[in-house]
């Protein structure tokens, strides 16, 4: 493992960059095994640069993000993507950025080198932004649960790259799977001993006559130790491992950043076990606050519905898959 404080990837390129020249050396086979397109630089000040070079027909999705301290461009004509440092007191992360981009890319398709970048660098953005303090065990067992939906319902009845579509939690929308009219609400309790859930909003549980709305409740305990449940990152890596294409993980490690997770975060000290695991159909009737309801002084609620009184709604597994398998049919 390479440590970054001894390591000057930029050490003898003798000259700066222009408009017309990259002065640059390209990353050596020890970093960048298949070589791919891959080059430290120094840009017009003199700051180290990292190009990135592309497939000339790979479409043009997202945008470059943007950041503080580093700086990001792309020529367009040449097929060249570049992050450059702009704040000197970040050279140390801004080489962990470089190295961690060079290495996704040893696995990303090459037809696919500058989606690949964009979703790392994004990646990262999340990152920088702001002082990280990790998420609580309360977060915890919410992330757990989502990720038992996407692997029990969204993986089941999508391709991966459907399912991470669907996966609308990490980007604050209303619902965390979104599969057209159709919609899952993803909870967590401590089972049978604490039955309730928590509603967190007045729509939460509110839809219109197009749209179908079901709860998908886990049971997630905390345990003594390792040996009788595993950690969050025990979960991350299990769920990770069902992605095939490189693309897809970038994908879902994007969405765990938007979230608050970071695999170098120290989650070992807590783990936690799966119970049961059931599913609610949550039709106008559902026992729930609207919204329509509210006195207009009223202006949040969050509450809470216990799962023993709501057995009429209850649905298999099994039902649910095949709902969210066949679209809105």
């Amino acid at each position: 493992m390479i440590q970054t404080s001894d390591f000057n990837p930029w050490e003898g390129i003798r000259s700066t960059s222009s408009h017309a020249y990259f002065a640059s050396r390209r990353v050596d086979e020890s970093l960048n095994p298949q070589q791919r397109d891959l080059h430290w630089s120094l840009d017009e000040m003199g700051s180290p640069a990292l190009l990135i070079g592309y497939d000339a027909n790979e479409q043009y999705i997202n945008p470059m993000p943007r950041f503080k301290g580093i700086a990001s461009g792309e020529d367009c004509g040449r097929h060249l993507m570049v992050i450059a440092l702009k704040d000197p007191a970040m050279s140390e992360a801004f080489l962990k950025v470089c190295l961690d981009i060079i290495k996704v890319l040893q696995t990303a398709p090459v037809n696919q080198q500058r989606h690949a970048t964009i979703l790392r660098l994004e990646r990262w953005a999340y990152f920088f932004q702001g002082k990280r303090l990790g998420l609580t065990e309360e977060e915890q067992k919410g992330l757990i649960a989502e990720l038992l939906c996407f692997q029990r319902i969204a993986l089941r009845s999508l391709t991966p790259k459907a399912a991470l579509q669907s996966w609308t939690g990490p980007q604050q929308a209303v619902h965390d799977f979104s599969f057209g009219q159709t919609a899952i609400e993803v909870k967590s309790n401590r089972g049978a001993g604490t039955p309730t859930i928590t509603i967190n909003s007045a729509t939460q549980l509110s839809v219109n006559d197009n749209e179908r709305l079901f709860l998908y409740v886990v049971e997630v305990n905390q345990e003594p130790s390792r040996a009788e449940g595993h950690s969050l990152n025990d979960y991350v890596r299990q769920t990770r491992a069902l992605l095939d294409s490189p693309l897809d993980a970038l994908e879902f490690d994007l969405k765990l950043s938007q979230i608050g997770f970071e695999e170098t975060d120290n989650y070992s000290g807590t783990a936690w076990s799966i119970g049961a695991i059931r599913q609610f159909i949550v039709p106008e009737n559902f026992p729930h606050i609207d919204e329509s309801s509210l006195d207009p002084a009223i202006s949040s609620v969050t509450y809470k519905v216990n799962l023993n009184h709501c057995g009429t709604f209850e649905i298999s597994e099994d039902a649910l898959l095949k709902i969210v398998g066949g679209g809105n049919a």
